[in-house]
């Protein structure tokens, strides 16, 4: 598949809407002594390994759309969970036609409680963990 595509502008404001949602509610139920937000750009270079290679995927309907939650398990100097949330989209462009994950928002964690609610849904993948 081409690494070329393009989102219809109503999914890319229903993307832009949920990852505002999404945030909000991590604001409110993340635990102080967690990774700091600050910190969150630097598991970016993660987020192919987790789509890749999860540990866990979940899928949900959210709103109509297909959503995938993906979580791996990063060994560092301590444990840290990735969990990636994404909107399972088909690929409009003029030669294929297909799905792609779109990463709606990126959550490391190194206390997985406050996100477990999210995995539920349709178990698509599970390894055995660490």
């Amino acid at each position: 598949m081409s690494d070329e595509f393009y989102l219809p502008e109503d999914t890319v404001e229903w993307i832009a809407q949920k990852k505002s949602e999404l945030l909000a509610w991590v604001i409110q139920h993340r635990d102080d002594g967690d990774i700091p937000f600050e910190e969150f750009t630097e598991y970016t270079e993660r987020v192919p390994e987790a789509l890749q290679s999860a540990d866990e995927t979940w899928e949900q309907k959210w709103d109509g759309h297909t959503i995938q939650v993906q979580l791996k398990m990063f060994e560092e100097e301590s444990i840290v969970w990735l969990f990636v949330v994404s909107l399972k989209a088909p690929v409009m462009n003029e030669d294929q036609e297909g799905e792609v994950l779109v990463p709606v928002l990126i959550l490391p964690t190194k206390h997985t409680s406050w996100l477990k609610r999210w995995l539920s849904g349709d178990m698509v993948q599970r390894k055995n963990m660490h």
